[in-house]
């Protein structure tokens, strides 16, 4: 990694100008440095979780404003392809043809005209920059929550204390759940799940998560689990925490070439659905900053670090030795 001087973006007419102000650090981020990534060619600007101020338009821009407040995404569907049409949007064919550039790691991006139309949102005074950078993933965690068609009085199990945990036991309490058990490694992150809403926390490191939630539901399981690990004995655990008929979403991405070990009779005659998420809408995008500028989740306790634009290899570190939770660079 290393800092680079770029001439400021120029914009074409239906674009904008954004001063980038918080840029989240995402896991992704971690992974494609520490790993590589197969969508990312090196080399790249990364930082996808962006908000800032904007301060040029195009011409043919009507919707937004210079001095703007806002959030923009990463992506957004074209709308036009087969998923598309079928409203799977986070299987859009055409879902990266426009990204913002060079990255949200920089001080300036320029925002695409697509992005400009669809996810470009501006954010409520009340709300900080920092905050706002948290939209995209609790985007990624709406979409994951409603295809586990979570409702009032479910019990929850969660694999994974790490922001993207806590923002899924949130959204979980949002949409009804009585009963939400998350699991992890760390006290602290335990300590802060309890004090976000979870009603029972596991540290797997001195008791069986897989016990636990059978106790808490009379040996039934939850109604959904939700993996927010990308690891495959997170999710060989999460599908013996499931009830017969339930939900196991695997949501965290895994390592290229993994493989996991699955009984078919626990599909077939215990009717369990096993799915997967991945991304987000430009629907649970605008939903997602909705919940945030309401309060109806708490951002703020998930940042941990903040860094300046020159530190981003620390916070890569830093996130990579599990030292914190959500780290947020800002310029």
């Amino acid at each position: 990694m290393r800092l680079e001087e770029k001439e400021v973006p120029k914009i074409g007419d239906k674009e904008l100008l954004v001063r980038v102000h918080a840029c989240g650090v995402c896991g992704t981020d971690v992974k494609t440095v520490m790993r590589g990534h197969p969508l990312i060619k090196s080399p790249t600007v990364l930082g996808h979780e962006i908000a800032g101020e904007i301060v040029k338009i195009g011409k043919n821009v009507t919707d937004h404003r210079i001095g703007e407040r806002v959030v923009v995404a990463p992506y957004v569907p074209d709308g036009t392809c087969y998923y598309c049409l079928h409203g799977r949007y986070t299987l859009c064919t055409g879902l990266y043809d426009q990204s913002p550039a060079p990255g949200g790691f920089a001080e300036f991006v320029k925002v695409p005209p697509n992005i400009v139309k669809k996810g470009t949102l501006e954010i409520s005074n009340t709300v900080s920059y920092e905050e706002a950078a948290l939209t995209e993933p609790l985007a990624c965690c709406l979409h994951g929550i409603e295809e586990c068609r979570v409702s009032v009085g479910d019990c929850i199990a969660i694999v994974g204390d790490g922001p993207i945990g806590l923002m899924h036991l949130q959204l979980a309490k949002v949409k009804g759940a009585t009963k939400i058990i998350l699991s992890g490694q760390l006290n602290e992150r335990l300590r802060l799940a309890e004090e976000l809403g979870a009603n029972v926390t596991v540290n797997e490191t001195e008791e069986d998560p897989v016990r636990k939630v059978m106790d808490e539901t009379n040996d039934l399981g939850a109604d959904a689990v939700i993996v927010a690990v990308g690891s495959v004995a997170a999710a060989e655990q999460g599908l013996k925490l499931v009830r017969k008929g339930g939900i196991v979403n695997l949501f965290g991405g895994f390592p290229g070439q993994s493989e996991l070990k699955l009984d078919p009779n626990l599909i077939h005659y215990s009717e369990v659905t096993v799915t997967g998420t991945f991304g987000f809408s430009h629907i649970t995008f605008a939903r997602a900053l909705q919940l945030i500028s309401t309060r109806s989740v708490e951002m703020n306790k998930l940042i941990t670090h903040r860094f300046k634009l020159d530190e981003v290899p620390t916070a890569i570190d830093v996130l990579a030795d599990r030292k914190g939770l959500k780290a947020v660079v800002t310029t």
